[in-house]
């Protein structure tokens, strides 16, 4: 594979917030997590567990976000907001990937996990960009509590990095400015 194809991906890809209605096939969601799992993972530990809501549990994940909004503005309180636009954020997403870690017991371990697992999320969003497949990050309310820990049967030793919200773009953002490179970077020689 290319640098240039690589870096040109890494610079395209952009956060999508809207989908079209369109199902992704099976194989495609196969394909991009198989690849997506190819990650630099210290130990050999491979630490991710995939998740994948889809078909009519895309309505009940839908459901469930409604309902975290509704105790977070209750505990808040808060206005509940336009609850229509939560239920949408979910249920018009062809599917709904989560990255679960099994946590190790060794705290440096577990950091080294953490760090394997969001690199298959981040995976993930580039190949399936690539394929013409929009991702949207989320690490809020859908990845939090007891309520998705039950909804994803998750087990005690199985926590939740981060969901990503698939689907065929129904638009792309416009590219968002990047703080110049000199102003992150420091070297040392």
């Amino acid at each position: 594979m290319s640098f240039h194809l690589v870096a040109e991906t890494v610079r395209q890809r952009r956060t999508v917030y809207s989908f079209r209605p369109e199902p992704l096939p099976q194989e495609l969601i196969e394909e991009l997590l198989e690849s997506a799992c190819h990650v630099p993972n210290h130990k050999h530990t491979e630490p991710w567990r995939i998740v994948v809501v889809r078909g009519d549990a895309i309505e009940r994940l839908a459901d469930l976000r409604v309902e975290l909004q509704r105790r977070r503005a209750e505990k808040d309180g808060k206005p509940l907001g336009n609850l229509g636009l939560f239920r949408a954020e979910v249920s018009q997403a062809a599917a709904v990937v989560y990255v679960v870690q099994v946590a190790a017991d060794d705290e440096k371990r577990r950091q080294e996990d953490y760090a394997s697992c969001m690199m298959v999320a981040y995976a993930l969003q580039l190949v399936a960009w690539e394929q013409g497949v929009g991702a949207r990050w989320n690490t809020g309310q859908l990845t939090r509590g007891a309520l998705v820990r039950e909804f994803l049967a998750l087990g005690a030793d199985e926590e939740v990095t981060c969901c990503l919200l698939l689907g065929y773009p129904a638009e792309v953002p416009p590219n968002w400015s990047h703080r110049p490179l000199e102003e992150v970077t420091r070297y040392i020689e």
